[in-house]
């Protein structure tokens, strides 16, 4: 089991098994149980996005990078994003636009995706302005920095996402 992912790779339609087929020896790769998202831990992100950018692998839809993923319950989930969250606080400078986006796959009676992105945005942007004292600009529909979560049953991963990096590989994409 793939233990520290560093990317979400969803694929197009139902070739999940040509998928798994065309990134095998990328690096260390495995189903999610959610159809056409995989997990994984590849050496070289920015390496694994140009490949994917270039359709190196032609049943890659969209890619997200990840910084690091956990574990979590339904009870513990908010107050672990909000602990975890800190790290970002300081790559936010003023004036830029931030913005948060949760994808969720699993548990959906039990973790509201709205509930999740509002109670964890709110605390960061409280924490900003306490730490840097300053306002954060939001942004929901192209911010200059952007905090992904993304929930696939009890796994969870955080990515931070930069506009550039969105303009660099348009493999990235976030719903």
């Amino acid at each position: 089991m793939v233990e520290d992912w560093n990317v979400v790779v969803i694929g197009d339609g139902n070739h999940e098994e040509d998928l798994v087929e065309a990134l095998a020896g990328e690096g260390e790769f495995e189903r999610t149980g959610f159809q056409n998202v995989l997990v994984g831990n590849v050496e070289d992100i920015a390496g694994f996005l140009e490949d994917a950018e270039q359709r190196s692998y032609p049943d890659v839809n969209r890619v997200i990078p990840i910084d690091e993923s956990f574990s979590v319950t339904p009870e513990s989930l908010i107050d672990e994003l909000k602990k975890r969250i800190e790290r970002y606080i300081d790559e936010i400078e003023p004036g830029e636009t931030v913005g948060f986006r949760v994808e969720r796959r699993g548990m959906k009676e039990e973790i509201s995706t709205q509930k999740v992105e509002r109670e964890v945005s709110i605390y960061f942007y409280e924490l900003l302005e306490k730490v840097h004292g300053r306002k954060p600009k939001l942004n929901l529909t192209r911010p200059e920095k952007l905090i992904i979560i993304v929930i696939l049953g009890n796994r969870c991963g955080l990515g931070f996402i930069t506009r550039e990096m969105r303009e660099k590989y348009s493999i990235i994409k976030v719903k």
